[in-house]
């Protein structure tokens, strides 16, 4: 056996026992630890569940505002917002989510050909693909799709007896269990408390 100086040895041995601790602490730690600057993946995580409701908000905003731009580009009709709801969606790779859905109607007339013609033009400049659809069966009607990377469909509705815009917002991922019980949360805080005498 050839003879090694005791420092060497003792390098040795501390480098070894080095390893093993490594060894054995990594058998301790989790295989994935969550990142605090990714969020949580807990789709349950009621601050990942606030900034999807956020973010849903945001969106009806924007879809809300959106509306009112198409609406003047239609004319000076009035229009009557007919209600907004929120419903179940597919938000892509088979993952579930939450949206809006906006109606608005008007009962003044519009000539049916040139109002859809400047939606059209107004919704693909915005960088929507449209589709128009008619019926010979039915000359007083003309409705208007239109749809944005697959995202939120609209539509327009031209006709004799009136006209009628239908709006999605795009798809919020997210539980959507949770983004309902949270969206209760919030307009149940928001609504004034009853007084007790």
């Amino acid at each position: 056996m050839p003879f090694e100086p005791k420092a060497r040895l003792a390098g040795r041995r501390l480098l070894a026992s080095l390893v093993g601790a490594a060894v054995a602490l990594s058998a301790c730690t989790p295989a994935a630890t969550e990142n605090p600057m990714a969020g949580s993946s807990n789709p349950s995580d009621p601050a990942a569940v606030k900034a999807q409701v956020e973010e849903l908000q945001q969106a009806l905003k924007d879809l809300q505002a959106f509306k009112t731009e198409t609406q003047k580009a239609i004319g000076p009709q009035k229009w009557v917002d007919k209600g907004t709801r929120n419903s179940a969606c597919n938000a892509g790779d088979e993952r579930e989510g939450v949206n809006y859905s906006v109606m608005s109607q008007t009962p003044d007339p519009v000539d049916l050909e040139a109002s859809v013609n400047v939606v059209k033009m107004f919704w693909e400049s915005k960088g929507f693909t449209t589709r128009v659809e008619t019926n010979p069966l039915d000359p007083g009607l003309i409705r208007l799709y239109a749809n944005q990377n697959g995202g939120n469909l609209i539509s327009f509705t031209a006709n004799v007896k009136g006209s009628g815009l239908e709006m999605d917002t795009v798809c919020i991922a997210g539980n959507q269990h949770e983004i309902y019980k949270e969206l209760d949360r919030q307009e149940a805080s928001a609504s004034p408390s009853p007084i007790t005498k």
